[in-house]
């Protein structure tokens, strides 16, 4: 029979890696979870080998253990719910996503209760299965990496094993039913303990049938064009971000949110405009500091300028020169954030190029002192932003004006925009600035020789330079699906070296750590790229959608410095944008195994039967037909004699196991022994033989029952065919017990 064993080793090998796939794939959502689950299969270890040693708990003291450990689970979902509610304005997580994570550990740490109660019955095991299936169904949509697929396909395996041993089990009658549930009509048994059997062979079967019908099936399926449902990737839209971080780590499908974001118009002082370059930025928040995959805003000021444009109590229209323009925002409260057209024009002396339209008049916004402009004032929750900007598109539109840097000590305001804590940002940086010394586009001196970096008059050179290969080069590419294949790199690291592939904000984070390898200073921007058309032709629209993410490096000495003249350095902004455009998004996956595989069997079919000429599938058909018409009807009659020889032959075997027991359950139940709900055969006969042993009239035959169940395991799973002697044999030992029974009068249990 499938061995006690055998079947309780399986059961506990597929909980316990449902528990490993739980704690593998929350472990980034919450990092107590793989404690839990390393517990949780410790204490499934104890269970198993006390299982068979000691007495469990009776029903109601584990129905009060379950009760203790759900209770523990929700205090400790509470707080952890608290604690995501508190900060995601900050870490933009959804709160959904982390209520569905938390089902993990509470299945998990049920299990074990489940499985300490003394008394096993059948919907106690369906219910521990299905506990280890939804656990492995929450860490299949929690993470797709190789190791958790590996993970889950191992417990795939176990658990078709366990599940064969559990059928046959409950078919023999050893798993307790259901209480007050059906009790089958007929006990049907179990080998004898001389054929045992652990059921891992037709459990092997079983998963080779599987995949041998899933895989063409899945190789031949098209994609579907929407987008798988991601759990514990919190950031799943392409949009402005509330919170004041980004997170490289995250992983996931971008969807693209439509709605929009803010509106603006134009108004020229000739009524002439020739319409916004369609790939304008807008400027919305910079980022400065980075660490491990997160860009967070900084406190620290920017390096100061001299040349600042005058704060005025009345605000009035700067003159920047020919060409200039007003641009209208209507920003709505519910978009955190002020947003400027890039590149953010001032000139000195002149009012600043932003105000804010209030019910006291235009009022002006502050000077960072940097080349910002912020607005301090306070908008209603449920108000409209109406600011306006003076702009000027320039000729080069990727430079902010010119200044000089007015700090006495710039390196201290600096230092923090060259820090690099990506150390092999620098081997990439360092292979660029090579090829370009190949080339001819940098001289062979141009690094320090003191700092080993290129001297700051080469710096904007590089900076394009270091532009354009991402943005060009073919091995990168542009993607919404998001992966982290190797976790255990930094994700600007991963990027450059293996994945190679992302959206924006990856992109722009690779040329800041490439950039600030370089001892060029650079900060991340985020805001918006583009923009939609209305029915106004001078006013536009930005969505969400059009978010994105770029970078500003400062060139210190864009236009080097005269001495003889007694002039300083010449620095500016360089607005870079490195990300491929939209024409060239690919998606890493298309080069996997299964897409290949895939493809050549599509091709395949194809080939085989779609491309046929006509003639050719009319040929094939009416070959097909011929050979039919001709070998069809004695090949049908062929498989329907076989098919009735087998009936045949299984017919007779069933009907004497069936036999088999009737004939004996009829005597024993006339001399009233009625086996109980949930009795193997053999456990039934063995207390029956017993109690006829103990009788001085039925001890002679108290072994007729042992020999007739064992014949019925022999004939029924041993696969072996009683002899006509045997069978005599037996018929005249079940004579001589009845008429036992019937002179030792009526006996009950």
């Amino acid at each position: 029979m499938p061995s006690d064993t055998a079947f309780r080793l399986s059961l506990y090998l597929t909980l316990s890696l449902a528990c490993l796939c739980v704690g593998y794939a929350e472990r980034d959502i919450f990092p107590e979870v793989p404690f839990i689950a390393a517990g949780t299969i410790v204490v499934l270890a104890i269970l198993y080998r006390l299982e068979s040693r000691v007495e469990f708990l009776t029903i109601p003291d584990a129905n009060r253990l379950g009760l203790v450990v759900g209770l523990m689970n929700l205090i400790w979902a509470a707080f952890r719910i608290t604690q995501v509610m508190q900060r995601v304005e900050k870490s933009d997580t959804n709160i959904q996503h982390a209520i569905v994570a938390l089902f993990g550990p509470l299945l998990m740490t049920l299990i074990p209760a489940k499985l300490s109660r003394r008394e096993q019955h059948v919907g106690d095991y369906w219910a521990l299965q299905a506990m280890g299936l939804v656990a492995v169904s929450l860490s299949g949509a929690m993470a797709e990496d190789p190791v958790c697929s590996a993970l889950i396909a191992l417990y795939a395996f176990v658990a078709v094993w366990s599940l064969t041993l559990f059928h046959l089990r409950r078919t023999a009658g050893i798993v307790a039913p259901i209480p007050n549930g059906s009790v089958p009509r007929a006990v049907t048994g179990v080998v004898s303990n001389h054929q045992t059997h652990s059921g891992l062979w037709p459990a092997v079967g079983i998963c080779l049938a599987a995949v041998t019908l899933a895989v063409p099936v899945y190789l031949v399926t098209p994609r579907s064009p929407g987008e798988k449902l991601e759990f514990g990737k919190p950031r799943v839209e392409i949009g402005y971000a509330a919170s004041q971080m980004i997170d490289l780590n995250q992983a996931g499908n971008l969807q693209e949110n439509p709605a929009p974001a803010f509106e603006v118009s134009v108004t020229t002082t000739t009524g002439l405009f020739p319409g916004l370059p369609h790939d304008q930025l807008w400027r919305g928040r910079v980022l400065r500091n980075y660490s491990k995959g997160t860009w967070e805003a900084s406190d620290l000021p920017l390096p100061g300028m001299d040349g600042a444009p005058r704060s005025l109590l009345q605000w009035t229209s700067p003159h920047l020169g020919p060409g200039q323009v007003t641009l209208t925002y209507n920003v709505p409260s519910s978009l955190p954030g002020q947003f400027l057209a890039e590149p953010i024009v001032w000139a000195p002396d002149q009012p600043v190029p932003v105000a804010s339209i209030t019910v006291n008049g235009p009022q002006p916004w502050l000077w960072g002192g940097d080349g910002s402009f912020l607005w301090s004032g306070r908008i209603g929750r449920h108000e409209t932003h109406h600011y306006v900007q003076v702009w000027q598109p320039g000729a080069d539109s990727d430079l902010s004006p010119r200044f000089h840097i007015i700090d006495l000590d710039p390196s201290t305001k600096i230092r923090p925009l060259i820090q690099n804590p990506v150390r092999r940002a620098k081997d990439y940086g360092d292979t660029l600035v090579n090829a370009l010394i190949h080339a001819g586009q940098l001289p062979e001196d141009c690094r320090d020789p003191v700092t080993d970096l290129p001297r700051p008059q080469f710096h904007d050179k590089i900076a394009v330079a270091f532009t354009r290969h991402l943005a060009t080069s073919p091995d990168f590419n542009y993607t919404t699906k998001l992966r982290r294949t190797r976790k255990d790199l930094d994700p600007i690291e991963e990027f450059l070296f293996h994945t190679k592939a992302g959206h924006c904000e990856r992109f722009a984070s690779a040329l800041a750590m490439l950039l600030r390898s370089q001892g060029i200073p650079a900060v991340l921007v985020l805001g918006f790229k583009g923009w939609e058309s209305t029915d106004h032709p001078q006013r536009y629209v930005v969505k969400q959608e059009h978010a994105h993410a770029w970078v500003d490096a400062l060139i210190v000495e864009y236009e080097p410095a005269i001495p003889e003249r007694n002039e300083r350095p010449v620095s500016r902004w360089r607005t870079l944008d490195p990300t491929p455009g939209r024409e060239s998004v690919t998606d890493p996956e298309d080069d996997s195994w299964t897409a290949s595989s895939r493809a050549w069997l599509i091709r395949f079919l194809q080939n085989a039967f779609s491309r046929l000429a006509f003639a050719q599938r009319r040929w094939v058909g009416a070959s097909l037909f011929e050979w039919l018409e001709r070998w069809g009807p004695p090949l049908a009659i062929v498989v329907a004699v076989l098919a009735i020889v087998r009936w045949r032959r299984s017919r007779p075997v069933a009907a004497a196991h069936t036999e088999l027991l009737t004939r004996l359950f009829a005597v024993l139940s006339a001399g009233g022994y009625v086996a109980q709900v949930g009795d193997t055969p053999r456990e039934f006969v063995r207390r029956v033989s017993q109690l006829l042993a103990v009788n001085p009239t039925t001890a002679l035959v108290a072994g007729v029952p042992g020999e007739w169940v064992d014949a019925y395991y022999e004939s029924r799973f041993g696969g072996r065919e009683l002899t006509p002697e045997r069978l005599d044999m037996l018929d005249a030992g079940l004579r001589v017990l009845k008429r036992s029974l019937k002179s030792a009068g009526s006996h009950t249990r």
